[in-house]
């Protein structure tokens, strides 16, 4: 009986953000009204408190119901709002990978690009978007946090000492045929880079980079002559 009337409830819930969505209600981070600039503590504490059993069901129901190529950007929300930790963690082991973690904001940003964005802590929730954002995209955390500009300190260290794998600072990023060093001091519109991260495998590999300096200008000369 109880869980016939979760189920209910959650139901109902889900018909309520479905069409505040359709309405536009609090606009793209607003979630269907579950994140509002009129709301008080107590009434997101509230939601917060009923997030497993009623707006998790009655999430996965609304993006089951989405039209096709029609993005929710749950894990952006909450990040933008200031949601607590184990929100977020939660709403990414429970949602589908394709629906949390791999999923576009109308910017074209994915939770990744966000969390930097805000500075998320690394055990808040950085450390699992991460993994399954790396896992989805079948590459390694590593690869994800020097991409991405996660701060050194905030991530990009931990995983580089817990892979105890050297060869990671000489191997080319497959698409770009960049060192790290190298993809971690880019930047584009979606992805930021992170000074200290560059700083720290420049160090850390200085005899690759001069290597790698000196064959750049012998092939220029090369091409002079």
């Amino acid at each position: 009986r109880k869980v016939a009337f979760w189920k209910k409830i959650s139901n109902n819930a889900a018909i309520l953000i479905s069409k505040a969505i359709e309405l536009k209600i609090e606009g793209e981070y607003g979630i269907g009204g579950l994140f509002t600039s009129t709301s008080t503590q107590e009434v997101q504490d509230q939601i917060y408190h009923n997030w497993d059993n009623i707006v998790l069901p009655a999430l996965e129901q609304v993006i089951a119901s989405l039209p096709h190529g029609q993005n929710l950007p749950i894990l952006q929300a909450l990040i933008i709002n200031k949601a607590p930790p184990r929100i977020i963690k939660r709403t990414i082991n429970t949602l589908a990978a394709a629906s949390s973690v791999n999923t576009t904001d109308s910017l074209g940003r994915y939770p990744i690009d966000v969390a930097v964005g805000h500075g998320l802590a690394w055990d808040d929730g950085m450390e699992d978007i991460v993994e399954v954002y790396a896992s989805l995209q079948q590459t390694t955390t590593f690869q994800v946090c020097i991409k991405h500009g996660v701060r050194w300190e905030n991530g990009t260290k931990e995983v580089l000492e817990r892979s105890n794998n050297a060869n990671l600072l000489v191997r080319e990023d497959v698409l770009t045929r960049l060192l790290p060093f190298m993809v971690a001091a880019l930047g584009d519109k979606n992805n930021s880079y992170d000074f200290d991260s560059t700083f720290h495998l420049i160090k850390l590999s200085p005899k690759l980079v001069q290597e790698h300096f000196i064959d750049d200008r012998k092939e220029k000369e090369q091409l002079s002559r």
